[in-house]
């Protein structure tokens, strides 16, 4: 696995940069630094927390007060755009043609600095009246958090869990991916709900949302002039015009290509500095959500957690197999069985996991966050539910379960 190899016994070589394994970031180079910065990010935020267990924040970050700056910044220019536009509405003096050309420059500005505050989930809610034991658990891991219950509580069919603020009233929303909930033992499910409650117990998604605009701008302006590899696309392009072109045509066709791939490079290159200010954040606020869930649910239940994710895609794929011979209430025992019998995988699935350690990740790798809560006394956490509860729950959730197993069913579909 991999292209450089390392002993998994006693990790010799482990934590080298390994282009197979490692996000790739345009040039090995590039690569290879955020590899390194990642891990000694990693090592000095353990430090941190170890020596502060209870994850307090320290206030704005460097980056923090950076990203929120070139926020304000951008949000000045977007009303500069929009003033622009107004005033060109009202200038009677100028011609369309010229309208028009002055107008370009400010809408583009205005579609790369537009707000977004996304929006509540329609489909999917899991209304008090329907998972009425789901809502009152909710509701006392946030009081074990020490975080307000969240606004709105839906489900989808990612192997994942999130927490969000949502719409022009910020409302907080949090989504729990059914495909995840039934891979997950009982009480490594509190952990997984205290881990994203913890956000908003520090304050995570309205941090992200004030600096939104600098963290997007970049993304924006590559989305915009097509995604990845520009050159390549642009030589694509010239190519074909010369095919069917020919003299003026062609030239102006390859300049106004290579403008945008231009465009592109510069965008990209302004996410990749935007990402090595706010991601080194995203992965502390991430440590200190995991910490949040020591609290509530105890150190061997967020362990159980951390396991279940790094064998999710091979859980759910045991699943995908046998689908056709099960239905939605078998999913939870077939994945306990699957889990107990790949168990075997961690340790070096951990190990992977380390290798594709990264500075612009938002998230630390599995490895990692499992030794910095391994490192800390093990503790029972302030919540228990028994299975009674677990079974009333079950229950409540039997319609997605029974869509989780429909989702099987279509994929197994495309092939």
């Amino acid at each position: 696995m991999g292209t450089v190899p390392w002993c998994p016994a006693c990790r010799w070589n482990l934590e080298v940069y390994d282009v197979a394994l490692a996000p790739w970031r345009g040039t090995r180079m590039i690569g290879r630094w955020g590899f390194r910065r990642g891990l000694k990010l990693d090592r000095s935020t353990h430090e941190q927390l170890l020596a502060d267990p209870q994850g307090r924040d320290a206030g704005a970050s460097t980056g923090e007060v950076w990203l929120s700056a070139v926020s304000v910044v951008l949000a000045l220019l977007g009303l500069a755009a929009l003033g622009d536009l107004g005033w060109l509405v009202v200038a009677s003096d100028l011609s369309p043609g010229i309208r028009l050309v002055l107008a370009i420059p400010a809408v583009l500005v205005l579609l790369l600095v537009k707000p977004s505050f996304g929006r509540v989930p329609r489909h999917g809610l899991i209304t008090e009246g329907a998972a009425p034991e789901l809502h009152r658990l909710v509701r006392e891991v946030a009081e074990a958090a020490g975080t307000p219950v969240p606004d709105v509580i839906c489900a989808d069919l990612s192997i994942n869990a999130a927490v969000a603020r949502l719409g022009w009233r910020q409302r907080s929303v949090l989504v729990i991916g059914v495909p995840l909930w039934v891979m997950l033992p009982r009480a490594a499910r509190v952990s997984v709900l205290a881990h994203e409650l913890g956000h908003l117990a520090n304050g995570d998604p309205l941090r992200v949302r004030w600096t939104l605009p600098a963290r997007t701008f970049g993304a924006r302006a590559v989305a915009a002039t097509g995604g990845r590899n520009p050159w390549r696309r642009a030589l694509g392009t010239a190519d074909a015009l010369a095919d069917r072109q020919s003299g003026l045509i062609v030239l102006l066709g390859m300049a106004v290509h290579a403008t945008i791939a231009l465009v592109n490079v510069v965008g990209a290159t302004v996410q990749l500095l935007v990402d090595s200010v706010a991601m080194p954040d995203s992965r502390r606020a991430e440590y200190r959500a995991d910490l949040v869930a020591r609290r509530v649910a105890g150190t061997a239940p967020f362990l159980r957690s951390s396991e279940t994710v790094l064998l999710a895609d091979r859980i759910w794929r045991d699943l995908w197999h046998l689908a056709p011979r099960i239905d939605g209430e078998q999913l939870e025992e077939l994945a306990a069985e699957a889990r107990q019998r790949l168990a075997v995988q961690l340790p070096l699935a951990r190990q992977v996991s380390r290798r594709a350690t990264d500075l612009w990740s938002t998230h630390p790798s599995e490895d990692q966050r499992m030794r910095l809560i391994e490192a800390l006394p093990d503790v029972d956490g302030a919540l228990r539910v028994d299975d009674a509860r677990w079974a009333a729950i079950d229950t409540e959730l039997k319609p997605w379960r029974r869509a989780a197993h429909d989702a099987l069913l279509g994929t197994r579909d495309r092939f």
